[in-house]
C-alpha cells in the first residue's frame, strides 16, 4: 500500500473512532450483523484483525467474545497507537505494525476479520491476500470481511456514491472531516462484490455468502 495511504490514515488516528457513526450510515449493523454467525462457531480461540486501525471491529467481537486471543495488524502506527489504548490492559490483545498487502503474521487463526480495509487493493493483490487468509485460516476458521464495494452496475455504482455524499453532507460533521473522507476515498480500490465472492468459491473456501449489504457497504464470509 502507499505512503499516502499510511500517511493520511496516521493523520485521521484520534479522530477515527468519533467520526466512523457519520461516515458509515449503517454503523450498528455493519459491525454486529457477523456477531451470531460467531456464536455459532464457539470452538474458536484466535483471531487476526486485518487493517485492524483503531481496533473498532475486534472490540465488538471482544464485548462478545472476551475469551478469544486477537492479533491486529495495520500499517498506520498511530492507528495501532489509538487501538492500544482501546485494550490496555487486556492480556489477549498483540499489536504489530505492517503492511499486510505484503504478508501476514506467520502463524494460524480460527477467525480472520477485517474492516473497510482490504478495499485499498487492487483486485490482483485482493485475491492474493484472500489465498493467504486461507492459508493461515485453521481447518473449520472463518473470515468475515466487512467493507465497501462496487455497485454491480455503473448506474448503481454512482447511485451508491451520491446517497453517501448525501447522507455524510447532513450528518453534522464538519467541512474539514468531509473533505478529509473525500480525499480518502479517492485512494480506494472499490472491487465488485460478485467478483470477490467467487474469488474465495476458487480458493476453496466451502461457504461462501454475504451476510449483510446496505448500498455499497457490505459483510461478506468465507468457512474452509
Amino acid at each position: 500500500m502507499t505512503n499516502s495511504l499510511k500517511e493520511q490514515f496516521d493523520q485521521v488516528s484520534k479522530k477515527y473512532d468519533a467520526q466512523r457513526p457519520q461516515l458509515i450510515p449503517c454503523f450498528n449493523d455493519f459491525y454486529t450483523i457477523c456477531l451470531p454467525l460467531i456464536e455459532e462457531l464457539p470452538s474458536l480461540k484466535t483471531v487476526l484483525d486485518i487493517g485492524a486501525g483503531t481496533g473498532l471491529f475486534t472490540q465488538f467481537i471482544y464485548q462478545k467474545r472476551p475469551d478469544l486471543h486477537f492479533t491486529l495488524i495495520d500499517i498506520s502506527g498511530e492507528m495501532l497507537a489509538v487501538a492500544k489504548e482501546r485494550f490496555a490492559g487486556a492480556n489477549n490483545v498483540s499489536f504489530h505494525e505492517l503492511d499486510f498487502s505484503k504478508g501476514t503474521i506467520e502463524q494460524k487463526y480460527d477467525l480472520i476479520i477485517s474492516s473497510l480495509a482490504i478495499h485499498h487493493l487492487e483486485d490482483s493483490l485482493k485475491e492474493a491476500l484472500y489465498q493467504n487468509i486461507y492459508n493461515d485460516l485453521n481447518p473449520g476458521g472463518i473470515f468475515i470481511n466487512a467493507d465497501q464495494v462496487k455497485g454491480r452496475t455503473s448506474w448503481f455504482d454512482n447511485y451508491y456514491k451520491m446517497q453517501w455524499q448525501e447522507t455524510i453532507s447532513k450528518s453534522g460533521l464538519d467541512e474539514t472531516a468531509i473533505n478529509s473522507a473525500l480525499e480518502r476515498i479517492k485512494l480506494d480500490k472499490f472491487g465488485y462484490l460478485d467478483l470477490q465472492l467467487s474469488m474465495l468459491d476458487k480458493i476453496g473456501f466451502l461457504e461462501v455468502d454475504c451476510i449483510y449489504k446496505h448500498n455499497n457497504f457490505v459483510v461478506f464470509a468465507g468457512l474452509k
